[in-house]
């Protein structure tokens, strides 16, 4: 699985002049509870609790989240958990997970996405990853986490660079500082 290099902060919706902060992901401090929320953990017991205990929770596309819709619908019931319990929403940072492909230009992510769509149409998956999977030239990756994070309702996006992607992980570096 590919690790998490760098994040883009969602803007507070709320108040539009607000840009999107950027940065690089740093490692959980260890005074953290963090919680990952996917196929295998997307149970009552695992969403209450994290709600009521986490600092970040952790969310990963799958099955059980095929889409932003989903991970949007997750995020209003932990919303819900923590309201009932009388937790403030601002004390839990609630990260997406997605993996990424850095391509050369917009041709070549349409191309991408394309051979993806194609891919995933005969694959029998349960979700396709061409829906949950970033695909765009490093000079609009920001721009295109930023509206993911909007679209799933989460605080901040972490890309996972995959595959050849990974290679560019210093340049997107300094795009995001």
């Amino acid at each position: 699985m590919a690790q998490p290099l760098a994040h883009v902060r969602t803007p507070d919706l709320t108040s539009p002049a607000r840009p999107a902060a950027v940065a690089l992901a740093a490692a959980t401090p260890r005074h953290v509870t963090e919680f990952v929320i996917d196929d295998s953990t997307l149970v009552p017991t695992t969403l209450a609790l994290a709600a009521a205990r986490a600092d970040v929770i952790r969310v990963r596309h799958g099955a059980g989240l095929p889409t932003h819709a989903a991970v949007r619908a997750l995020v209003a019931m932990l919303d819900g958990e923590m309201a009932a319990l009388g937790r403030p929403r601002s004390d839990v940072t609630v990260v997406l997970e997605v993996e990424t492909v850095v391509a050369d230009d917009a041709h070549d992510a349409a191309r991408r996405r394309g051979h993806l769509a194609y891919a995933a149409a005969f694959s029998h998956l349960a979700w396709h990853v061409d829906a949950t999977m970033l695909v765009a030239p490093l000079d609009t990756l920001a721009a295109e986490a930023a509206h993911v994070a909007r679209r799933a309702g989460v605080d901040r996006v972490e890309l996972a660079l995959v595959g050849g992607s990974r290679r560019h992980a210093a340049a997107l570096a300094r795009t995001l500082t």
